[in-house]
């Protein structure tokens, strides 16, 4: 009898090991999975250098997981046919999950549970996965509203230690013939924006609504132009000028630091250091 109730109560062997390669996947977590994200399976033989984490590893076989969210979300709910979307709509979905790798997000747009205060890892300067995956299926499909015209919207920086609650920016980008002219103006802080231009066909070959990791290539050269030349000089200038805790200054090390440094100060550099600290302006 105990054989029989042991027989009874076994799983099948292909079950238990789908399930221990399931749980050995190292980049999905429990939160995730709740949030609807499919979670990689792993076997023995899986090579972790085929899987594509950023939008620069992605292929014509298989594109980064958040560059699919966003594009499945685009040809879902754009209302348009496949025909009457353009390779440029396509491209202002790339550059916008690749500023959601630099750490941006859409102005106004409300953080996820995971990356809200009092959470684990609030503070967050570059890529944040739970970040990425939550944004990429949250697309503003007004973006594309007008057909004529240059695109237009704003992403922005959310730090909880910024001294200045609008770190933000107006993306424009431009069609001229093949090419795309984008343009990243900063609200303030900055005089001059940071531009760049990428070839359309280059890097879009075809619209495909069925076959997503055709709609692109050539993505790894494309995505490092895109970081290098617009969105982390704009990231590093807003934290080098509003987080002083990431762009150490005199307002921006501990008050214990000050208190230890000023032991070391006579009583006149004390003062005149106070008089620095107190005559620094609050941005």
């Amino acid at each position: 009898m105990d054989s029989d109730a042991s027989e009874n109560n076994s799983v099948p062997l292909d079950k238990t090991n789908d399930e221990l390669q399931r749980s050995r996947s190292p980049l999905e977590t429990v939160a995730e999975e709740a949030e609807g994200y499919q979670p990689i399976l792993v076997t023995p033989a899986t090579e972790w250098k085929s899987l594509p984490l950023l939008v620069e590893d992605s292929s014509r076989v298989l594109l980064a997981p958040s560059l699919q969210l966003a594009l499945r979300h685009f040809f879902t709910h754009c209302g348009r046919d496949v025909i009457e979307i353009s390779r440029s709509d396509l491209m202002i979905v790339l550059i916008y999950v690749i500023a959601l790798e630099t750490g941006l997000i859409p102005k106004g747009g409300s953080l996820p549970p995971s990356c809200r205060p009092g959470k684990h890892h609030t503070t967050y300067r570059s890529f944040d996965r739970r970040l990425v995956n939550h944004f990429a299926s949250r697309l503003p499909l007004d973006w594309f509203g007008t057909r004529a015209g240059p695109y237009r919207f704003e992403l922005e920086l959310v730090h909880e230690s910024a001294t200045s609650s609008n770190l933000s920016c107006t993306l424009v980008a431009l069609s001229s013939g093949d090419l795309l002219i984008v343009n990243l103006l900063p609200f303030y802080g900055q005089k001059a924006g940071f531009s760049v231009t990428v070839p359309i066909s280059f890097h879009v070959p075809a619209v495909n609504g069925n076959r997503l990791p055709l709609c692109y290539q050539n993505l790894s050269g494309l995505s490092v132009k895109l970081k290098n030349e617009l969105f982390v000089p704009f990231r590093n200038h807003m934290y080098s000028k509003f987080v002083f805790t990431i762009s150490p200054s005199l307002r921006g090390i501990p008050q214990e630091l000050v208190a230890r440094v000023m032991e070391y100060l006579d009583e006149p550099a004390r003062r005149k250091l106070m008089e620095v600290l107190t005559m620094l302006p609050a941005v």
